[in-house]
């Protein structure tokens, strides 16, 4: 049986899609040889990837060829588009399943343009057998905007690289005497950051570290006021050893965006035990749950009032709780749902020897 993961994305290897397919490969690299030899897994990956993943796997470069002829590619018994944003498709009569990870487009997109996603996102739908969802928002939103009659439906939590293994290296801009509370990941109009600005003037005590992708107009914007709220930093993109540095080392993470499919910055925190200040907007709550603070609105003094007293009132054993249950969003978890999934689809079953050992191998 063949099997090809479409990791394409990793053309972008510093948006969230591309590190989910960066942690992707990585778990492959070092569960490939582990696997049942019925099955032979094809990552899809773009040129400079290939054999980036060890021997126990293949790989196919993610060529425009394929792109505009699918035709042209191999034949798979299974395929998995791990986003709905890629370009790549099976040949005709293969059974796919895809992953959707949103519909921000609906809260971002308007009139003509928000119906031209619609319309593109209904035709992956229609060529694929069975779709996955990143969480039950974002399962529901689908079910109210497109026409899933007839498809195999799942909820598959995204996997969280446990962001507490590592080195750690601290970016060369933060002041490390002075505490500071976080916001991480592309900086555009979705995530709301602005709101933040004001608050902060309510909080001196602490600096607010803003980390990401700033190539956006929004981004730009936002960090030519910055002049006018001393304590707030713009840092651009990070390493993955100053990310790891900049959990380890922040008060809480903030965030106030109003549109998530997931949330992956809320369960990466809470891997350290911080504490966590999100918006209640589209799947935050749902991923947060019980472990995390929400703002009710985005006043500059309940935001600053909100932040304040959660982080006053959070104690060791919330810190430990909220470890506890990020663990549980573990990739060991998540390729396991979908690694009994494509058994589940190829029509075969998992050995006793497999069962033993609680995994899919």
């Amino acid at each position: 049986m063949k099997i090809l993961i479409d990791l394409s994305i990793l053309r972008h290897p510093y948006c969230g899609l591309g590190q989910i397919a960066l942690n992707y490969g990585r778990w492959y690299a070092t569960h490939a040889e582990s696997m049942d030899g019925q099955v032979r897994v094809t990552l899809l990956v773009p040129r400079g990837y290939i054999g980036a993943f060890g021997d126990g796997v293949d790989y196919i470069e993610a060529k425009d060829i394929y792109r505009l002829m699918p035709q042209l590619m191999p034949r798979y018994d299974l395929w998995h588009s791990i986003h709905q944003l890629t370009p790549f498709r099976p040949r005709k009569g293969t059974p796919r399943i895809l992953t959707i990870h949103d519909l921000n487009f609906l809260y971002e997109k308007h009139g003509a343009k928000q119906q031209r996603y619609l319309r593109r996102l209904q035709r992956e739908c229609d060529s694929a057998s069975t779709v996955c969802f990143i969480s039950q928002f974002a399962r529901s939103t689908a079910l109210q905007h497109l026409k899933l009659d007839g498809k195999e439906l799942h909820t598959v939590y995204n996997g969280v690289e446990q962001t507490t293994a590592g080195p750690q290296e601290r970016p060369a801009a933060v002041d490390p005497e002075k505490p500071f509370l976080l916001c991480i990941g592309v900086v555009k109009a979705k995530k709301n950051v602005h709101c933040l600005l004001p608050a902060m003037d309510r909080l001196p005590a602490y600096t607010l570290i803003i980390a990401g992708n700033d190539s956006d107009p929004y981004a730009q914007a936002l960090r030519s006021g910055l002049a006018e709220h001393p304590n707030v930093q713009m840092l651009g993109i990070v390493s993955d050893a100053e990310r790891r540095w900049l959990y380890a080392h922040c008060t809480a993470l903030l965030m106030p965006s109003l549109s998530e499919g997931f949330g992956l910055p809320v369960i990466e925190a809470m891997q350290w035990g911080k504490p966590v200040f999100a918006s209640r907007c589209t799947s935050l709550p749902e991923i947060g749950g019980a472990h995390a603070h929400y703002f009710d609105n985005f006043n500059p003094e309940h935001i600053a009032n909100t932040i304040a007293d959660g982080i006053e009132s959070h104690t060791d054993a919330d810190a430990e709780a909220a470890a506890e249950y990020a663990a549980t969003f573990g990739y060991e978890t998540h390729m396991e749902r979908y690694w009994l999934l494509y058994r589940q689809l190829l029509g075969t079953s998992v050995g006793n020897k497999t069962a033993e050992k609680k995994n899919i191998f």
